[in-house]
């Protein structure tokens, strides 16, 4: 990897580790304090992340301005996202429901096995150079 793309990956983990205790904030307060079922909570959870994470890594990772052609980009880092949100929420299933696993625990292991995906999707798809 060279640099360029090394100092990108640690920005987007660093966005990633925020977007974490954001998604893990939600999840809990929505399922233990709403009493949503955990997967609900764990979509309206990654609702937020997401968008969060968009922003973020559009403007301090990839260095871009938020423009009209945001709504494209936005539409596309939303395709990759629920596809690691699709590999998360069956990681946490099996976590919590087969082996069971708190779910917290369950959802950041589900998190750090999402993050490549995430990383090099936006690298190669939405965020290109």
């Amino acid at each position: 990897m060279e640099r360029k793309n090394i100092i990108q990956f640690f920005k987007f983990a660093i966005i990633g580790v925020i977007n974490t205790l954001i998604n893990l904030l939600c999840l809990y307060v929505f399922t233990e304090f709403f009493h949503i079922y955990y997967l609900i909570s764990a979509v309206m959870a990654f609702l937020f992340a997401v968008t969060n994470s968009f922003i973020l890594n559009k403007i301090w990772t990839f260095k871009e301005k938020i423009s009209y052609n945001s709504k494209t980009k936005y539409i596309k880092f939303m395709i990759i996202s629920i596809i690691a949100l699709m590999i998360n929420l069956l990681v946490l299933y099996i976590l919590t429901d087969i082996f069971h696993i708190y779910y917290l625990i369950s959802q950041i292991i589900a998190i750090v096995l999402s993050l490549w995906i995430n990383f090099f999707g936006n690298k190669i798809w939405t965020f290109r150079d």
